[in-house]
């Protein structure tokens, strides 16, 4: 592996861990993320393990060899070398992403106008059922958990709430190189030059007497500091959800409401204690569609009142341009 720049990553981290100041700007902190996205690795997850165990920079490099089957393919290591030396792509790059572009589109002139009015779409299909149903039993294996058996739903705790630690499964690689989710962001972003993130999977099931819903409620998971910039999230519907079973819910349409709502709020407000709920529409899909978002919608998960779990994978993608607001509000 030749990434110069992980080795910054790593001491940054190991210094970090021993108190010593660490700057960092919102151009070091896109470079990391587009760092971690390009070796398929989860921020959470890299940062605990730097911070936990504090291994040598040989280990560290094991362990990210570990969460990618043994091995990086040339191309994203090819990618990532351009990107910090700020040099262009090679002839094979250039190829794979002309394929993208070149792809049929996958949203519709309706799918467009529709996400430019409620600022969601739903990609139906992104991957096949089989696809979903594959990903599907890759979390219940993890879990150790019987889809038959709603007894095993409940025997400990999934992670953090219905949020799961589980991201290097071969399936869901597979789910973030679909080329279906791929030219959707594409055609939303205008560009096929973008980064797919490696976040989590979810498994939510039906509420009880016992486990209420945990959560995640209505929120935003980008600053709400301007500047504001165009951003997209999304998930991948793993089993039928109906809109009763734990649905992605959102405010649709609160992307073009974001910024006079956020003035006109009363002065000390702080606006993610503002009850949305009134607004909410839960959106339900089949095994297999991916819902995108635009990140200015408020969104969340929902009770789940089915007799079944609502399973979903996390991924979006962005450009290379992308830079979020570091200041949290």
């Amino acid at each position: 592996m030749s990434l110069p720049y992980l080795h910054r990553y790593w001491q940054q981290a190991l210094a970090r861990r021993q108190g010593q100041p660490v700057e960092r700007t919102p151009h070091s902190w896109r470079l990391d993320n587009l760092l971690l996205s390009g070796l398929h690795l989860a921020i959470e997850e890299t940062d605990q393990y730097l911070l936990q165990h504090a291994p040598s920079f040989a280990e560290f490099e094991a362990w990210v060899l570990a969460r990618n089957g043994g091995q990086l393919d040339p191309l994203h290591v090819e990618r990532l070398n351009c990107l910090f030396a700020n040099e262009p792509y090679g002839p094979a790059l250039q190829a794979r992403l002309r394929e993208i572009a070149d792809a049929p589109d996958v949203l519709t002139p309706a799918d467009l106008r529709h996400w430019h009015e409620h600022g969601y779409v739903i990609v139906r299909q992104a991957v096949s059922r089989e696809q979903a149903q594959a990903t599907e039993a890759a979390v219940w294996e993890h879990l150790g958990m019987s889809p038959h058996d709603p007894a095993t739903w409940y025997q400990r705790p999934i992670g953090k709430g219905i949020m799961m630690e589980f991201y290097h499964h071969p399936t869901l690689l597979a789910n973030r190189q679909a080329p279906r989710i791929r030219k959707a962001f594409a055609q939303l972003w205008g560009t096929p030059d973008l980064w797919p993130t490696t976040d989590r999977t979810s498994f939510n099931p039906p509420e009880t007497a016992t486990l209420p819903f945990q959560g995640p409620h209505l929120h935003w998971d980008v600053s709400l500091e301007p500047p504001f910039s165009f951003g997209t999230q999304g998930l991948l519907y793993l089993c039928d959800t109906p809109a009763h079973q734990g649905a992605f819910c959102c405010v649709p349409g609160f992307q073009h409401q974001l910024q006079p709502w956020l003035a006109a709020l009363p002065p000390g407000t702080n606006p993610r204690h503002v009850d949305l709920r009134p607004q909410v529409q839960p959106i339900p899909a089949q095994a297999g569609d991916f819902v995108i978002w635009h990140h200015f919608l408020p969104h969340g998960s929902s009770p789940n009142r089915g007799s079944y779990p609502r399973i979903v994978q996390y991924l979006n993608m962005y450009p290379l341009e992308f830079e979020e607001t570091m200041t949290w509000v």
